[in-house]
């Protein structure tokens, strides 16, 4: 069974927002501003940890419900170089 996923980028420095969004266009993640949508969690997760390769960031998981038996996982990065 799929969980979808969004993951939320949130104070990165432009170059880094370039970063993730070609990476997470590489993984087949829909794109809407900030937030990068996947099919499946545990594709966010592969992305996230690939992303840790070339931007710090913390990370913070949360999870919404978006139907009766339905969840959204939620991951919140947050850069750590908030002026560059």
């Amino acid at each position: 069974m799929t969980h979808p996923c969004k993951v939320q980028l949130r104070d990165f420095s432009i170059k880094d927002v370039e970063i993730a969004k070609k990476i997470a266009k590489d993984f087949g993640a829909e794109i809407e501003g900030l937030d990068l949508y996947f099919d499946d969690v545990n594709t966010a997760r592969i992305f996230i940890s690939k992303l840790k390769k070339f931007s710090k960031f913390k990370v913070k998981m949360s999870t919404e419900y978006i139907g009766k038996k339905k969840i959204l996982f939620v991951y919140s990065l947050r850069g750590e170089a908030k002026s560059r």
